[in-house]
């Protein structure tokens, strides 16, 4: 593409763009958020569009669709907005595709493949994430200081889970455990009341006992505080406990404050630690429990921000988010002595603050005298009271997404523990939001697939590795199992894809579905089987491995491609007709071929069809041919008949036709003595008049169809179309589908127009081969009795000029023969006068032959022949008499010389008469040259004499019969030879100068075997 084209093209992209972002705008999303497509994303869609146009589309396009991934990554859109971008880009695109491939439907199928395939890797990049949130719950799970067990909601209370601090807790290993009941866990006469609770999670999603008893695995008891979290996993209510040994903590803090009493103030600040550490696990454990239940990031971080404040008695809390679009950090959750001074949504500035610092660098930072760190932000007045500070950034897959801002009022606040452990809680926090982040996207494309899904024009099925159907849309359930979806999800494919579906696969590509499905799931092979043909129509079955981070699964997408086909199939059904009109001239079997064209089931498919032609003698249209039954029954029964031979179009137009059966038709009986006058107002007139396709509703109803033609029509819509070349009017094409009922669509007219252009040609050909070789036969009619009509002049003529001639040699032959009557006795004289009377005998039979050769031509005898054969053995016969007049004979003969198909005799006549007239136009000797030559199409023979040459008013008459320039010369010879020549299809010519020579020129048509 030139640079010029290259820059109108970007600026037609720039505009399709702009028009995308209003139509984005009008739904709701900010301009602010989609201005880097306006500069990046014109480039990408040009490279988009570029690549989607060329052959080697599949292998690049995916290119650019990363570079929109990435600017969407970049933008930190959420997967729905995301695939909300993504699918309103797709019409854009296709708008723009389909003028570059001038092709709609190839420019639409290249996008939905396109698109397609991104969805499909979106889902499988939304799996692969939401399996890493799986693992990490799952690490969180088993690494939480409190014993957890998670179990179903069932009087069994069967164990799902447990983790490590479980066996510490009861002795029991989780093997022992996962899948059997726990009640055994429970002191039996608490276990009513533990099952009680069971109901109370169960409505309220909630509940903590202060006090529970459990029997160890040696049998003792003892008890805890207990917590239990309900959460829906794949569908099914779970229970999740935390245990908390309470009596055990009360125990040590017992011991301990009985030991302070009797100890040292060394074991007083033991104590006072204990209980700070006691503090920080039950912070961590709440923390780690809440999030497990939270279903948004807001959550996790007001569960933060309660429970720090609540357990470490922290002066201020505060909790940030990163917004590194704006750069900013944005307040999500504040509990302390600065709520009033900073209310939710309240930002600062990511260059600003030890808060800043710690989310650009990634870094803690703890600060125990922020008098002295030149870093330290005072947001307020209020805010002098802080003498410590530290600030500990949360993390996601090593991105800062949030910070933890700790203030206290006591300088040295904050040790290496105090550290650690808000370490401990920002990983938490992390985790947590990274789980409810993969879970959001996880629903939303779960919902957003389902819609799309559902939304696909074309049926859609997800097998899974057993082959079961685990989605499917409504088109599938209907339009192929012709069931609803309840009797579809679950149930293996076999038993609900139709068995005539499956035969019909197998017939076509001589493949199962079974093995199609199979070679996906095993060999990760994507299969694309179009056309097979399934009751009244044609579909096309894509059969596509979809892998997620663990698990197979098979998509098998199928497309009604009956429209395609149809179009493919008329189409070429059209092409042939194009050619068998073309490979026709005679007018009854082209007019037999266009009718069944437009009515043989393959064809256009029209039940009947009569071809009306100009008559431009009479000024009428009068029925040429009418093809078609004629009653109901005739139409079954030619139908049945036709469904059984299963013929082509191609059969129909080769097949032998009987003309004078078709002529003689029902149907062509009855239309037969109709004509329709071009003054009369009606609508086959007015078709062809105005060169227009005409649709005629209920013709036995119009009155402005003529009444004779309406009585062979119905009720049943009609189409007539005018047969026109260069404005000169033809004749009209009446169709029509009385029988089928079937209507005439806009497709069949489109189709119908194409038709007739090429049979008004084919038509108009026909007439004028015809009307030619009318012409030509009279013509040649014609040029018979010319011919005759100038040999009878020639022979007038040369009556008159041979009476004029013989009167001489007869008059001197009586003279003669007198004399020797008259002087018998005198035997010199007699045979002087003999002699004299042979010689006049001898001049008149030779004028005699030569008459009679140029009235009456003899018959040839054609064969090969090589004339460098013959005219080498010729030249060794001539050479001696012409040596004797002082001639000399030169031939230039090829090696090798080309046949021409010939009478020898006539052919050595003509070269012998040559050669003696070029020896007699040279009395006093001279050089008669005979060359010879061929071309890829013609023999020429040149014979040249260096006589004295014809003068030029003569050069144009040597041809003509008795035309001579010798005293004893007849005038014949040289129109005998041209006669020969012109016989055998080929020309005599001549050429001279006089005093130097002349030459005549033999050309002959080479012979091919």
């Amino acid at each position: 593409m030139r640079m010029s084209e290259r820059t109108l093209f970007e600026q037609d992209i720039g505009s399709l763009v702009e028009q995308w972002l209003l139509q984005m705008e009008s739904r709701g999303w900010p301009r602010e958020r989609l201005e880097p497509f306006l500069s990046v994303g014109v480039q990408v869609f040009a490279d988009l569009v570029t690549i989607l146009s060329q052959s080697d589309w599949r292998e690049n396009a995916f290119s650019a669709l990363r570079i929109w991934r990435f600017l969407a990554d970049q933008m930190n859109l959420t997967l729905k907005e995301k695939t909300d971008l993504f699918l309103s880009l797709r019409d854009y695109v296709v708008t723009v595709l389909k003028e570059r491939l001038s092709d709609e439907e190839e420019a639409r199928r290249r996008v939905e493949e396109t698109w397609k395939e991104g969805l499909l890797r979106l889902a499988e990049r939304a799996e692969v994430a939401a399996e890493s949130a799986r693992r990490r719950y799952e690490a969180l799970f088993r690494q939480s200081p409190d014993p957890c067990l998670l179990m179903e909601l069932n009087k069994r209370m069967t164990v799902v889970e447990t983790n490590e601090a479980i066996r510490k807790l009861t002795g029991y290993a989780a093997e022992e455990l996962i899948g059997r009941s726990a009640v055994p866990l429970i002191a039996e006469e608490w276990r009513d009341a533990f099952q009680n609770s069971l109901s109370e999670l169960k409505a309220t999603g909630f509940v903590h006992l202060e006090e529970l008893w459990l029997q160890h695995k040696d049998g003792s008891r003892f008890p805890v505080q207990a917590t239990g979290l309900q959460l829906l996993l794949d569908g099914h209510p779970m229970g999740l406990w935390t245990f908390r040994g309470s009596s055990l903590i009360r125990q040590i803090q017992e011991r301990l404050m009985h030991q302070m009493t009797e100890a040292t103030a060394e074991l007083k600040t033991a104590l006072e630690r204990e209980r700070y550490r006691a503090r920080q696990t039950a912070l961590i454990a709440q923390i780690a429990a809440r999030a497990l239940t939270a279903f948004n990031e807001q959550a996790v971080y007001d569960v933060a921000a309660e429970a720090l404040r609540e357990h470490l008695e922290i002066y201020d809390v505060a909790l940030f988010s990163v917004d590194k679009e704006k750069g900013e950090l944005v307040l999500r959750a504040h509990s302390g002595a600065y709520q009033r001074l900073m209310e939710e949504g309240y930002r600062q500035a990511l260059s600003e603050g030890l808060v800043g610092f710690a989310a650009r660098t990634g870094q803690p930072v703890v600060v125990n005298d922020v008098t002295q760190d030149p870093r330290y932000l005072q947001a307020g007045e209020e805010e002098k009271a802080t003498l410590s500070e530290m600030v500990v950034p949360i993390k996601v897959q090593g991105e800062v997404v949030g910070v933890v801002d700790l203030h206290s009022e006591r300088k040295d606040a904050f040790d290496e523990e105090d550290l650690n452990l808000a370490k401990t809680i920002a990983d938490q926090m992390a985790l947590a939001i990274e789980a409810i982040r993969h879970y959001e996207r996880v629903q939303m494309f779960r919902e957003l697939n389902q819609q799309i899904v559902e939304s696909l024009p074309d049926a859609v099925a997800l097998l899974d590795e057993k082959f079961r159907v685990v989605a499917v849309n409504d088109a599938f359930c209907w339009r192929i199992c012709q069931r609803a979806r309840e009797f579809v999800l679950g149930v293996s494919w076999q038993e609900v894809i139709p068995q005539d579906f499956q035969t019909s696969l197998e017939k076509t590509f001589n493949l199962t579905l079974d093995q199609v499905v199979s070679a996906a799931l095993t060999e990760n092979r994507e299969f694309f089987l179009p056309e097979i043909p399934f009751r009244d129509i044609w579909m096309d079955l894509r059969v596509i491995p979809v892998r997620g981070a663990t698990r197979k699964r098979v998509m098998l997408y199928v497309r009604d491609a009956s429209l395609r086909v149809r179009r493919i199939y008329q189409l070429q059904n059209v092409m042939e007709i194009g050619q068998a009109m073309e490979g026709t001239t005679d007018i009854d079997r082209l007019l037999y071929a266009i009718l069944t064209a437009a009515t043989a089931g393959p064809g256009l498919g029209f039940n009947r069809a009569f071809l009306f032609l100009y008559d431009r003698a009479e000024n009428v249209l009068k029925p040429a041919l009418a093809v078609g039954p004629l009653t109901a029954e005739e139409a079954y029964a030619t139908w049945a008949s036709l469904a059984a031979e299963r013929k082509t179009l191609t059969d129909f137009l080769s097949a032998s036709v009987d003309m004078d059966r078709i002529y003689n038709t029902p149907i062509m009986q009855r239309v037969r003595p109709i004509k329709i006058a071009l003054e009369d107002d009606n609508l086959l007139v007015e078709s062809l008049t105005r060169r227009q396709l005409i649709r005629i509703t209920n013709p036995i109803s119009n009155e402005k169809i003529p009444e004779s033609l309406r009585g062979v029509l119905t009720e049943h819509e009609a189409v007539c179309v005018p047969l026109v070349v260069q404005e000169e009017p033809i004749g009209i094409i009446l169709a029509d589908n009385p029988f089928s009922g079937h209507p005439i669509t806009d497709e069949s007219l489109n189709l119908l127009r194409v038709f007739t252009a090429s049979a008004s040609v084919a038509i108009r050909n026909a007439q004028l081969i015809r009307d030619l070789k009318d012409s030509l036969a009279r013509e040649q009619e014609m040029k018979q009795k010319l011919d005759l009509a100038s040999r009878l002049a020639a022979i007038g003529d040369m009556a008159t000029r041979i009476a004029h001639d013989l009167r001489n040699p007869l008059v001197s032959i009586s003279s003669l023969a007198r004399q020797v009557q008259r002087r018998v006795s005198d035997l010199n004289m007699v045979q002087r006068n003999i002699g004299l009377i042979v010689d006049e005998v001898t001049r008149l039979e030779r004028a005699l032959k030569d008459l009679l050769d140029f009235a009456v031509p003899k018959a040839s005898f054609l064969a090969p022949l090589n004339l460098a054969e013959v005219i080498k053995e010729l030249a060794e016969v001539y050479r001696p008499g012409a040596q004797v007049a002082g001639v000399e004979l030169v031939t230039e003969l090829p090696l090798d010389g080309a046949l021409v198909l010939a009478d020898r005799h006539q052919i050595e006549r003509v070269f012998f008469n040559l050669w003696n007239n070029a020896v007699e136009a040279m009395p006093e000797g001279g050089r008669l040259t005979v060359r010879l030559w061929s071309d890829h199409q013609n023999v020429y023979v040149s014979i040249s004499d260096t006589g004295q040459g014809i003068p030029p008013e003569q050069i144009n008459d040597v041809f003509k019969p008795f035309f001579t320039t010798r005293k004893n010369g007849t005038g014949l010879g040289l129109a005998i030879c041209k006669s020969i020549v012109d016989e055998h299809g080929g020309s005599l010519t001549v050429e001279s100068e006089l005093g130097k020579g002349t030459t005549f020129l033999i050309r002959l048509p080479i012979f091919r075997s």
